[in-house]
């Protein structure tokens, strides 16, 4: 019998062909299970972060929270859990809108900042007084940029503002710690306060209370008339609070059209906003203190931070309100080098400096907060969290965090000031961070 070895050749090969592909992944085999161990980890995740956050609201640490976490630009968690208070009538949903606090600086002022230095207005090394008039003949005229960006001025952590509204007693100012919602001891001053909105009295606190307008003037006066320490780190609202002032002033337009105009707006960012009573219900925003004696009671929809509420309600240091959808909109523009769905909000050079650059200290970026962990008991970080990342945090219980090593968003939302801010269970307990180490436990390779 004549063997014909071509045919065994190619038969034996084909059996080999074959059987190799069926143990091989073809290309869609591989998303397929890319997409399936993504969907375990994520489950896998969400019941620890499930269990974190639904012990917190058992101990009332907050009434209600949204959690979001994106990897690679897209969505690997989004939950929202509670109500807007305890009291369990209205539930917290995936557009709920949550004051920021201080997450406000970075989510907001910064990314002014940023657009205008993008666009050759303004340079990092410039003083401040170059903007501000005020701060001419002071000894405040040589604070840069860079320095109010990394908290580096000398300048105190907040004015307390509100302060100089108050009649004194006996000469000494009140005891404002201890004011009690009502207390007729503690009165505004005569001349500086309306129950409505007039020409003159256009600054808005609350529902009722309108500032007179030259009240703005009188902050910035404080700002330049007070002590000023040494150039050394100490994070201070007051340099945010000058760097919208300076955003203000080269632009020619008030911060919150000019964010809305070139980030949140076109961005399609519809639940972001400063004074979000203007464009919003109430019953979309959460509350953030059921008595606030400034204010005559509960605030909602407007700015937790008195500062900032005097000012107006759009200021450098706090006023922003998002969802936390939204929030990660603006930070993973930041971490997709400026763009979104093809438009460059930023240069991909300017989102490179400000994410990167550090102070020398090594404690602050370029307006963001660090991880710090050296220092475990000041760590506004998980300690599996890589140096490079960069974020923010915020008084009523906020925070985002970017990883660019991992592709990673992180955003945490609550209202943990509610029904008072008296103490700060939520820092306590380290719920922000350990949320976190769960997302790097799950998503991260060791």
């Amino acid at each position: 019998m004549k063997i014909n070895f071509k045919f065994l050749f190619l038969f034996f090969a084909s059996i080999s062909l074959f059987c190799f592909a069926g143990n091989a992944l073809l290309p869609s085999d591989t998303k397929n299970n890319t997409a399936a161990s993504t969907e375990i980890q994520a489950a896998k995740a969400q019941t620890k972060i499930d269990s974190i956050i639904n012990d917190a609201l058992k101990k009332h640490v907050f009434p209600g929270c949204q959690v979001v976490v994106w990897k690679e630009g897209k969505v690997f968690l989004s939950k929202s859990y509670g109500y807007f208070t305890y009291e369990n009538k209205q539930r917290v949903n995936d557009s709920t809108m949550y004051d920021l606090a201080s997450l406000s600086k970075t989510t907001g002022t910064l990314l002014a900042i940023m657009k205008l230095y993008d666009e050759g207005k303004i340079k990092l090394t410039d003083k401040a007084s170059d903007y501000l008039p005020f701060l001419k003949r002071t000894d405040k005229e040589n604070i840069t940029i860079t320095d109010l960006l990394f908290h580096e001025t000398g300048l105190q952590g907040s004015m307390f503002f509100y302060k100089s509204m108050f009649e004194k007693n006996n000469g000494l100012l009140l005891d404002l710690n201890s004011a009690k919602l009502g207390n007729p001891a503690y009165k505004y001053k005569e001349g500086l306060t309306s129950k409505f909105r007039t020409a003159d009295f256009n600054i808005q606190v609350s529902d009722s209370l309108f500032l007179h307008k030259s009240f703005h003037e009188t902050a910035m006066r404080k700002i330049a008339l007070s002590r000023l320490g040494a150039k050394t780190y100490l994070y201070s609202c007051v340099n945010f609070i000058l760097l919208k002032e300076i955003a203000e002033t080269v632009s020619g337009q008030s911060m919150d059209e000019f964010l809305n105009e070139n980030f949140y707006q076109p961005m399609g960012l519809r639940h972001m906003a400063y004074l979000p009573l203007r464009s919003h219900y109430k019953n979309e925003i959460t509350p953030t203190i059921k008595k606030d004696f400034l204010r005559n009671g509960l605030l909602q929809g407007y700015v937790h931070d008195p500062d900032a509420g005097f000012l107006g309600g759009v200021s450098g240091n706090a006023g922003l309100f998002a969802d936390a959808h939204d929030v990660a909109m603006v930070y993973q523009m930041l971490l997709d080098s400026g763009t979104v769905n093809g438009t460059q909000y930023l240069s991909a050079e300017t989102c490179k400096l400000f994410t990167t650059k550090t102070s020398a200290s090594g404690r602050r970026g370029l307006g963001f907060d660090k991880p710090v962990p050296s220092q475990p008991n000041i760590n506004p970080c998980s300690s599996l969290a890589p140096a490079e990342v960069y974020g923010h945090t915020g008084y009523t219980g906020t925070c985002c965090w970017v990883d660019p090593v991992n592709k990673l968003v992180y955003v945490f939302l609550s209202n943990r000031t509610y029904p008072d801010d008296g103490v700060n269970m939520l820092a306590r307990l380290s719920i922000r961070p350990k949320i976190q180490e769960v997302i790097y436990q799950s998503i991260v390779k060791k």
